[in-house]
């Protein structure tokens, strides 16, 4: 699914991923699960809007910029992980 491109693209796979799991009744065994991954979404497409938003790299500077970008990243990597892990947790060993 190259639309956009690179972390636009991972943002709106997540967000996916929690319609279908609420359009096919899976969302409820693992509700907190799929918040977390609905934030690690917003995340990405957020990350993703840095390299497009070129002007404002220019006030801020390259290299600050490049930064906050990888921040998003990062941290959109880790409410995955967690939201993975806690469908993982609520799917199968609670239920």
């Amino acid at each position: 699914m190259v639309v956009f491109g690179g972390l636009i693209d991972l943002g709106i796979a997540f967000l996916l991923a929690a319609v279908f799991a609420e359009y096919l009744k899976f969302r409820n065994t693992a509700r907190k699960g799929f918040n977390w991954l609905i934030i690690a979404g917003i995340f990405f497409l957020f990350a993703g809007t840095f390299p497009i938003a070129t002007t404002l790299a220019s006030y801020v500077g390259v290299g600050v910029w490049s930064s906050l970008g990888q921040l998003f990243e990062v941290v959109g990597w880790l409410f995955a992980l967690v939201g993975t892990l806690f469908v993982v947790y609520e799917s199968f060993i609670e239920k």
